[in-house]
C-alpha cells in the first residue's frame, strides 16, 4: 500500500529507520526527511551508521554538525562519527577536571576514559542530543545495522557508569550525576511514546532480513518500543514479471509480503518498487517520496 506521511505519524515527530544491513535505510531515511521537510518542519536527517550514505544521497558533504541541505528548505542533514565524538566527549571532561583536581586525579581519568565502553558512551551523548534537542521539529535518524541500533537504544549501563568518571564526591558532581539521569529517563520516555516517536523496520522481502528484523521488534518490544511501520522495500511490479524466473521471485516476494503483518502486529505495512535507477540526488529522491507517500 502507499502511505500518507500522516498515518499514524501525525503526532510523531522522531522516526528511526533500521535494519539489516544494505537492505535500504538511509534511501528511505532520506525520503522520509525530505517529506518532512516538503511538509513545513524544520528537519534534522543524522546518521548513526558509520557505513551511511545520506551525503552521497543527497549529493552534498554531511559534517558532525547540522548543515542545511541544498535545494531542500527546512532540511538539514549531519553525522555522528564515532572517533570524532569520543575525542570531544574526552577533551570536554578532562577540560573541565583539570580546573577541579590534582594532576594525578587527572591522569587517572585520562586512564577510565581509554575503556572501551567511551566510545559507545560518547556516541550515546550525541544521539541524546539529536533525540531531546527542540531545534528541530523532526529528526529522521538513519541507523546502524540490528545490533548496533538496539545497543545504542538500550540506554547502555555503561553510559550511567561513565557518568562517575567526573564525579568526585562533589555537590557540584551529583548535581550533573542527576542532571544526566534525568535526560536518560527524559529519552526513554520519548522512545516510548508512539505519539512522539514512530520506529520503522526496513526489509526485503526475504526471509533473513525479515526475520532479523522480527528479532530486533521483539528485542525492543521487551523496553517498551513499539514497530510502528515495516517499509518492505524493492518489491517487483507484477507486469514486470513476466520472464519465469522473474516471475518466481515476484511470488516469492508476494508471499513473504502477505505474512509480514502477521510478523510485525499492529505496524503500518508500507511497500517501496524497486526503482528503475539508483536514487541518487534531491530529483531522485522526491520522486522516491511519490511514490511511497500520496497527497492527504
Amino acid at each position: 500500500m502507499s502511505m500518507q506521511f500522516g498515518d499514524g505519524l501525525s503526532e510523531a515527530r522522531r522516526f528511526f529507520l533500521a535494519g539489516k544491513g544494505g537492505v535500504g535505510k538511509t534511501t528511505l531515511a532520506v525520503a522520509t526527511a525530505v517529506k518532512s521537510a516538503q511538509e513545513g518542519r524544520k528537519t534534522l536527517l543524522i546518521t548513526t551508521d558509520p557505513a551511511s550514505h545520506i551525503g552521497l544521497v543527497l549529493e552534498t558533504l554531511v559534517s558532525d554538525d547540522p548543515t542545511p541541505v541544498p535545494g531542500v528548505p527546512n532540511l538539514y542533514a549531519a553525522r555522528i562519527d564515532p572517533q570524532e565524538e569520543t575525542k570531544r566527549y574526552q577533551e570536554a571532561i578532562l577540560e573541565e577536571a583539570r580546573a577541579q583536581y590534582e594532576p594525578s586525579t587527572v591522569q587517572r581519568m585520562a586512564e577510565e576514559l581509554n575503556s572501551p565502553c567511551t566510545e559507545e558512551v560518547a556516541v550515546f551523548r550525541r544521539f541524546l542530543w539529536a533525540l531531546l534537542t527542540d531545534e528541530f521539529s523532526t529528526v529522521v535518524f538513519d541507523t546502524a545495522p540490528t545490533g548496533h541500533t538496539l545497543r545504542l537504544l538500550a540506554l547502555p549501563l555503561s553510559y550511567r557508569q561513565q557518568i562517575a568518571v567526573k564525579a568526585q564526591g562533589s555537590e557540584e558532581s551529583r548535581e550533573v550525576d542527576q542532571e544526566e539521569t534525568d535526560r536518560m529517563q527524559q529519552a526513554m520516555m520519548v522512545l516510548q511514546d508512539a505519539r512522539r516517536t514512530m520506529f520503522s523496520w526496513v526489509v526485503y522481502p526475504e526471509s533473513t532480513p525479515i526475520h532479523e528484523a522480527q528479532r530486533g521488534a521483539e528485542d525492543l518490544l521487551t523496553m517498551g518500543i513499539k514497530t510502528g511501520t515495516v517499509m518492505v522495500n524493492q518489491l517487483l511490479p507484477e507486469a514486470a514479471c513476466v520472464h519465469p524466473l522473474f516471475r518466481k521471485r515476484y511470488e516469492m516476494q508476494q508471499r513473504h509480503l502477505n505474512n509480514v503483518g502477521r510478523q510485525f502486529p499492529g505496524a503500518l505495512i508500507v511497500e517501496v518498487p524497486l526503482q528503475e535507477q539508483d536514487v541518487i540526488g534531491i530529483a531522485a529522491v522526491r520522486r522516491l517520496v511519490e511514490k511511497i507517500w500520496v497527497s492527504v
